[in-house]
Parts: C-alpha cells; structure tokens; sequence
C-alpha cells in the first residue's frame, strides 16, 4: 500500500511538466499587466477631468508609458450613459524609438469596462465627442479626414476610420468577458 502512495505522488509531480508552469508564469504576468492598466484608466474616470491628459509610467528597464483621456458621457436612445476614455500606449526600448498604439474604452456609468476599439496608431484616438458622436479628425501628412462615430443607439461591433478620400481602416469592439 505504502507503494501505491509513493507510486501516485511521484506520477503526481512528474506529470505537471514545466511547459505547463511557465504558461501558468505567463498567463499571470499578462493578468497583472493588464489589471495595472485598468487601474490606470479607473483613476482618470474617477478625477472625472474631461479632456486632460493623465499619464502613467510603469517602472522597468524598458518603456512602458500610457496617457489616458476622459473624453466625456455619452447618453444613449435608451437613457444608458457610456463614459469614453482614450488610451496611448508607449512602448520600446530607447525613448528615441518607442511606438504608441492608440485604443478607445467605453465604460458604463458605474466604471465597468463594456469594450474597446485597438486603432493600432497613437494618432488614430478620437479628440473628442460632439452630438453623441466620437470625432475622429486626422491632420497629418498620411490622413486628413475627419469621421464621427455615432454611439447614440448603440456601441458598432465594427467602425471605419476614413484616413484620405481614397480609403481608412476598419476596427473591431474587443469586449470584455467577466
């Protein structure tokens, strides 16, 4: 009987590999990224200061920056408010070179993630809302067209962004599975 135990314990702890270790390792760093950005986005709600940019920096060896946006409310058909936030997120190893992606989270009243668009550049965000509508203006040597997203009856499962006259890009609501 003592050898059945002991035959059990060793099969126990060898069948739990270590491939199985480091994407438990993984999945929990990945988690613990994103809860710090959420909670990021959560403190800009709370100041409820539209339109002022709020930066954060995470410490590290390499950059790791967000600067995050409330937009304002927008009050839908259906009464519900939805609270608009952007998001640039810096990244990179030298600052010289570091990138920005650029998302838009829609949040409920009560500061409960309902989704977000990954525009993929920091220059794609919406500068802001007019008429229950996010404004998308771009103003650069690539883009130079101005698009309003209406919210008003309810969040699109896809959005286009027009970019020149020629063409834009089209973006996908991620949305939150609690």
């Amino acid at each position: 009987m003592k050898r059945f135990f002991l035959s059990l314990i060793v099969i126990l702890f060898t069948s739990c590999n270590k491939s199985d270790l480091q994407q438990n390792s993984k999945n929990k760093v990945i988690e613990t990224k994103l809860d710090y950005y959420e909670r990021c986005r959560i403190l800009v709600l709370e100041q409820n200061t539209l339109n002022q940019d709020f930066g954060f920096t995470k410490k590290g060896k390499e950059i790791d920056e967000q600067v995050v946006t409330y937009l304002g409310n927008i009050i839908t058909s259906k009464k519900d408010t939805l609270k608009i936030l952007n998001s640039v997120h810096y990244t990179g190893v030298y600052d010289d070179s570091k990138r920005g992606s650029g998302q838009v989270y829609i949040y409920t009243v009560h500061n409960k993630l309902l989704g977000f668009y990954n525009l993929g550049s920091a220059d794609a965000v919406p500068s802001n809302i007019e008429n229950k509508e996010l404004i998308f203006k771009y103003n650069n040597e690539s883009c130079n067209q101005t698009t309003k997203i209406s919210l008003k009856d309810s969040i699109p499962r896809q959005i286009f962004i027009q970019c020149t006259k020629e063409g834009g890009d089209i973006y996908n609501l991620e949305t939150v599975h609690n």
